[in-house]
């Protein structure tokens, strides 16, 4: 968190660029924040080996965020691509945190916020429940 206050005090001192939103630029760092690191712990949970955690990286978290707009607008996407994109909850968090910095979203924010809320409360009580349980967990 230092390190991110840090360098939006650098980045709006020495470039003079304010976030447009900061509270839901804020809010879609975190919440991405929480989705990442439960996926992260889910899959450390059941990985046995490095490799295996590799592939929730390459065969999740990669797929999902080179298809969600991270660097391309979805509009220009044909419309049956688009559509489908928009399910990608990646989308959803990479389209709020464009709208708190540079004020344009692709697609509603109130439903990108209700779907990632969601997952991030999902993925929370999957990772709380996976603990409780002791799962592959040494005592």
């Amino acid at each position: 968190m230092l390190v991110g206050l840090a360098s939006l005090i650098a980045v709006a001192w020495l470039a003079n660029v304010m976030p447009a939103h900061p509270l839901a630029a804020l809010y879609y760092a975190l919440v991405a924040s929480v989705i990442f690191g439960a996926i992260g712990l889910l899959g450390g949970i059941w990985a046995d080996k490095f490799d295996h955690l590799a592939a929730v990286t390459n065969f999740i978290i990669v797929p999902l965020t080179f298809l969600s707009g991270t660097f391309y607008s979805t509009a220009i996407l044909p419309e049956p691509v688009r559509t489908i994109s928009h399910y990608n909850p990646v989308f959803s968090l990479i389209d709020g945190f464009r709208y708190g910095f540079i004020g344009h979203a692709d697609a509603p924010l109130l439903v990108g916020a209700a779907i990632t809320g969601a997952l991030a409360l999902a993925l929370t009580w999957v990772c709380w429940a996976v603990i409780k349980s002791g799962y592959r967990l040494r005592s």
